[in-house]
Order: structure tokens, then C-alpha cells, then sequence
């Protein structure tokens, strides 16, 4: 998973990622996995911004007024 992850994001081959050394495989996947989490953040803040809408909701609050409560 974690050599696809790497073969994916820097858009290699799965053998060019088994031919790395331990060192550099694990860099490689902190920053993967990092450019991946803010790829993540990006798209659900976009799909936040536009699923907001200015619609203005009224509530009604007159129970409050009511000699029961």
C-alpha cells in the first residue's frame, strides 16, 4: 500500500519504488502521505465553499414568551 501510495504521488513505477533505499522509500512517503492529507483538506473545503449557501433561516423563539415554560 504504502509503495503504491509513493508510485502514485511521484507518478513512478512500483519497481522504481522497491528499488529505493529504506531511507529515502520512507521520506518519500512522509511526503506523500502529507501532499495526500492536503490534497484531502483542499477538496472537502471546496466542496464545503460550495455547498454554503446564504439562505437566511428564521426561528421561532416566541415559546420563550409563553407563561407555561
Amino acid at each position: 500500500m504504502f509503495a503504491y501510495t509513493i508510485a502514485k504521488h511521484y507518478n513512478i513505477s512500483l519497481t522504481e519504488v522497491y528499488n529505493m533505499s529504506d531511507e529515502i522509500f520512507k521520506q518519500s512517503l512522509v511526503w506523500a502521505l502529507v501532499a495526500q492529507d492536503q490534497e484531502e483538506k483542499a477538496e472537502r473545503k471546496s466542496k464545503m465553499a460550495e455547498s454554503a449557501s446564504d439562505d437566511l433561516v428564521d426561528f421561532d423563539y416566541s415559546f420563550l414568551e409563553m407563561e407555561e415554560f
